[in-house]
């Protein structure tokens, strides 16, 4: 789903699957091809301690056999990223794929101008550095008894920095499960829950719920050093207190006077009761869902980098989903976090309003929809000419109205959360909730009607001729060139 505004009181939306290699694959053969991950899916919600199969990002997400294969589908679903005019769209376990911005047609797997080898993972998270105006990945090579973590830093270019060589590896004991991070002015920041891996079961099926085994304990924090910052690699074990760090959601970090802070939404595996599949996607009813789903709360963990002590704070016990800032703030300090949030306060359900959580005063606005209807995750949309204050903007966030089965880009204040939308888009069709977007300001991307509506009637032409014309090698040039790599090398004079 693509949505642009043109400055001039209109709106153009579109909508384009990602043609991955695994999606015309299955389009030409006219059948499912991929069902590696049925068996764990098979076991139900107590899986990974109870946030293996969890919504609406399970801890499980892929098939552990790496590389290009039958088992691993890489859907790349995840997350959309938009930076330095790109549009690329991610999933934890493969390569990104590109995307015409305009049209969302798919112009193939991206290897990032040559960053990425063809078998190498990239995670399905990206971290925005807005003093730097830098934006960072991560890569994970797993094994059942050491991982392989990788993180980037590109420019404004797309290129990466130039300290050293843009990239810092670092070797993680045991099989390293992470899904996000986020960035400090010096330090990357994963959480590596406790995770055994059944070595047979490693070598003969790799199949995640017959592999893995989320354990009681405490979780491993890694402060990984950024590229030119000269410092030292630290990890840490976060205190234990009943609940496993096995799938946190960070929402920012930043450093203050010698101490590192993060905050992020944490879940509470220990309340999934369920033994049995959900109805896909969410489940039948409430009661499924939340007998299905686990608690969510809002944390602060506070790192005193020089004695490694960590504490812990619950900013909030509401049922939270998908929390942002204004990307302004990302990697900096922050005063407002935005959440999805269910409609039961502190009870399991799913989300449905929006959230503001004010920091500073320790104050929480919200606002809550219809009972049929519910929102997906809030982005943040500067404000035009907007003044220093923080929540000067918009939040963003598509709405889907289980009456009429059908969504809309819903638009509020975000310094008047509690006040509701002021304006509301019907998109005329429904989109799948629990997804995660991005928004961009760029001059670049202020597209017309007239220029999205010429370049999707091609990009219709194109995928329209024989089984799918960008299934295969189709970001090829006759030099032997990526697409992608010709404005890695070629960028400044295209």
């Amino acid at each position: 789903l693509g949505i642009t505004f043109s400055g001039n009181a209109t709106a153009t939306a579109r909508f384009r699957y990602v043609r991955t290699n695994a999606f015309t694959n299955e389009r030409r053969k006219g059948k499912r091809l991929y069902a590696a991950m049925d068996s764990t899916r098979a076991m139900g919600p107590i899986a990974g301690a109870g946030v293996g199969n969890d919504m609406p990002l399970p801890l499980f997400r892929h098939h552990l056999l790496p590389g290009l294969n039958k088992l691993r589908k890489n859907t790349s679903n995840t997350r959309a990223i938009y930076w330095a005019k790109r549009l690329i769209t991610m999933w934890e376990g493969g390569l990104p794929y590109k995307l015409d911005a305009l049209a969302l047609s798919t112009e193939g797997r991206s290897q990032l101008g040559g960053v990425l080898k063809e078998p190498e993972p990239l995670g399905s998270k990206a971290v925005l550095d807005s003093k730097k105006d830098r934006m960072l990945f991560y890569g994970n090579k797993q094994d059942s008894k050491a991982s392989q973590l990788t993180v980037y830093e590109f420019n404004s270019k797309f290129r990466l920095v130039p300290e050293d060589g843009g990239k810092v590896v670092t070797e993680l004991p045991g099989f390293a499960l992470l899904s996000d991070f986020a960035a400090t002015e010096n330090y990357s920041v994963f959480v590596q829950p406790p995770v055994a891996a059944n070595g047979i079961q490693f070598m003969l099926s790799k199949e995640p719920g017959k592999t893995l085994t989320v354990e009681d304990g405490a979780a491993l924090l890694h402060l990984i050093p950024r590229v030119g910052s000269g410092k030292t690699a630290k990890t840490l074990k976060i205190p234990f207190d009943g609940v496993v760090e096995a799938e946190l959601e960070f929402v920012n970090a930043f450093e203050t006077d010698g101490k590192l802070v993060f905050d992020a939404i944490r879940s509470d595996g220990k309340t999934v009761k369920a033994t049995k599949p959900v109805s896909y996607p969410w489940g039948s009813s409430l009661d499924e869902f939340a007998q299905s789903t686990s608690k969510k709360s809002l944390m602060r963990y506070t790192v005193d980098i020089g004695s490694g002590s960590i504490s812990k704070q619950v900013i909030s016990d509401l049922q939270c989903f998908f929390g942002t800032i204004n990307p302004s703030v990302s990697a900096q300090n922050h005063r407002y976090i935005y959440a999805a949030v269910g409609g039961l306060g502190t009870e399991v359900a799913p989300p449905q309003g929006i959230a503001k959580f004010d920091l500073e005063k320790k104050e929480t606005q919200v606002w809550m929809p219809r009972e049929y209807e519910f929102c997906g995750e809030p982005m943040f949309a500067a404000r035009k000419n907007a003044s220093p204050e923080e929540d000067d903007g918009y939040i963003l966030s598509v709405l889907y109205n289980g009456k009429s089965e059908e969504s809309e880009m819903i638009i509020l204040c975000a310094n008047a959360i509690a006040d509701g939308p002021i304006a509301r888009l019907p998109l005329g069709m429904r989109v799948p909730h629990g997804l995660y977007g991005c928004f961009t300001n760029a001059e670049e991307a202020k597209w017309s009607t007239e220029e999205i509506e010429r370049r999707a009637k091609l990009a219709d032409k194109m995928e329209s001729r024989g089984n799918n014309w960008n299934e295969v090698k189709s970001d090829f040039s006759g030099l032997g060139l990526r697409l992608d790599d010709f404005e890695e090398y070629f960028g400044d004079i295209l």
